[in-house]
């Protein structure tokens, strides 16, 4: 081969090394052959998503950072995610040393109290995400006279407080308190890591440290709404119905709804006095332990007739809560006799995402079913037709609620009753249907603000008054075990007798 045709055919050679080598370098490909997924960060947007709400019992999310021009503030992001129903309390409660904030009023999940560490922002920062905060909720509030509170008062003295404060866990708990100071009960502001616990739970990776349990106070105790499988507790040998008395020898008080007593460090030991429907109280020390898992629904053709399907939700806020109801339901109908009734548990429920509420719902129910009324424009709740929905139209439901039935929860079963698709059984629910949205700061604090009211189809609304049962049965379902639960009986009774 001539010696010019040999060095052309060398320098090509070297220059497809290089090319190779070039495009190695340039790839998501690290030298083992795995892919490393490129991070892209996403442009501001404002698209919902659904609360207490239903905001939430329980415990990682890149936070997107809105783009800045010269002359503007950076806007707030509003997460894609629908908004969340109503007003729940479910979300394991949050780490903030000085206060706790839970998505829910009524239950709540207990999470590490370990003081989290963070930096306070220079002061001219604190008052750039301030001064967003109380813009955000200038434009978007759901009540044009702020719910009866002097907005611009509110700013003048919380602009102040901003000022003086001295740690960053301050300084999100003051913004919190001017959020709180609207008296809405469903509006909230939560600080970077008690918004990065509430992703955990949204996106089914639950991580926290604690015993594992959802729960909600009332009357000087702690009823136990959800237990995590695997958890410190579930091996202690707590179950939902349970009732917590005490903690370490010291009674329950109201300032035990956040649950800090129960909380703790990794390895720590607490012990809890439990009581168990028709049992004495016992004791119960745990040991403290990194909390993972997700909230799932529990299923089961009941005991006392096997033909009679029984399913606990304990929450919407998990975004495949859906898809893990839909797997539920597919179970309940292969059973070893035809499905003649179906009962749905929302008591303790404290809401969740409407989205995934709506995916339930459609497995019943299909055409509008409610209205989210806001200061714009109206939005029909019209649910998706589910999987299930033809082998279900026909089976008898019931629901059952309580107070600590809040939000996502209260907009399902009023739907659904008003729609005559199911009969209601228990006490009233809490009444809190507002829809909330959340906005995302760039500091990764998060504000969820009121923006709608629910609606059922004629109008009339749920807020204050809650679902009113069929069955009105004025019991603490706590008190009994499923076998001899007062709800439970009537809703098998009216299963047989369904018009």
């Amino acid at each position: 081969m001539p010696q010019t045709q040999t060095r052309r055919l060398a320098f090509n050679a070297v220059l497809l090394v290089m090319a190779v080598l070039l495009l190695w370098g340039c790839s998501d490909l690290p030298v083992n052959g795995q892919a490393t997924p490129t991070t892209v960060a996403a442009a501001p947007t404002r698209t919902p998503r659904p609360t207490r709400v239903a905001p939430t019992p329980t415990d990682e999310v890149i936070i997107e950072e809105p783009t800045q021009t010269p002359e503007e503030q950076p806007a707030p992001t509003r997460t894609p995610r629908k908004g969340l129903g109503g007003g729940g309390n479910q979300t394991p409660t949050q780490v903030a040393p000085t206060r706790t904030r839970t998505t829910r009023p009524t239950t709540t999940a207990e999470a590490n109290a370990a003081t989290p560490i963070a930096t306070l922002m220079p002061s001219a920062d604190r008052l750039d995400i301030f001064q967003q905060v109380w813009e955000t909720v200038h434009d978007n509030y759901l009540y044009e006279d702020f719910h009866g509170a002097d907005w611009d008062a509110l700013r003048t003295e919380y602009e102040q407080k901003v000022k003086d404060v001295t740690t960053a866990e301050d300084f999100y708990a003051t913004v919190d308190d001017m959020i709180t100071a609207l008296g809405d009960d469903h509006s909230r502001y939560l600080s970077p890591w008690a918004a990065r616990e509430e992703d955990d739970l949204m996106n089914g990776n639950t991580s926290y440290v604690g015993v594992g349990i959802f729960s909600r106070y009332t009357e000087n105790e702690i009823q136990v709404v959800y237990v995590f499988p695997g958890s410190p507790a579930e091996e202690g040998g707590i179950q939902r119905r349970d009732v917590i008395t005490a903690v370490d020898g010291t009674p329950i008080t109201p300032e035990d709804e956040d649950l800090s007593r129960i909380r703790g460090p990794e390895g720590s030991k607490v012990t809890l006095t439990v009581r168990s429907p028709g049992e004495d109280p016992r004791d119960i020390e745990l040991v403290r332990r990194p909390i993972k898992g997700k909230v799932v629904p529990i299923s089961r053709r009941l005991e006392v007739d096997p033909s009679v399907g029984y399913m606990v939700i304990p929450s919407f806020d998990p975004t495949d809560m859906d898809e893990q109801v839909d797997a539920e339901l597919t179970t309940l109908l292969k059973g070893d006799e035809p499905l003649k009734g179906l009962i749905i548990d929302l008591r303790g429920n404290g809401g969740g995402l409407l989205d995934t509420m709506e995916h339930i719902v459609g497995q019943f129910q299909t055409g509008q079913t409610g209205i989210y009324a806001s200061r714009g424009q109206d939005r029909k709740m019209i649910p998706p037709r589910g999987s299930h929905y033809q082998q279900l139209k026909n089976i008898p439901l019931v629901i059952l609620v309580d107070g600590g039935s809040e939000s996502a929860s209260e907009m399902m079963t009023g739907a659904l009753q008003y729609a005559g698709r199911a009969k209601v059984v228990g006490v009233p629910s809490a009444g809190n249907t507002e829809t909330v949205y959340p906005y995302d700061f760039d500091d990764g604090s998060r504000l969820w603000l009121a923006e709608e009211g629910f609606q059922l189809p004629d109008g009339s609304t749920l807020e204050g008054t809650g679902v009113i049962p069929d069955a009105q049965i004025d019991v603490d379902w706590t008190q009994y075990s499923e076998r001899d639960d007062p709800h439970i009986l009537k809703a098998i009774e009216l299963l047989k007798n369904f018009q």
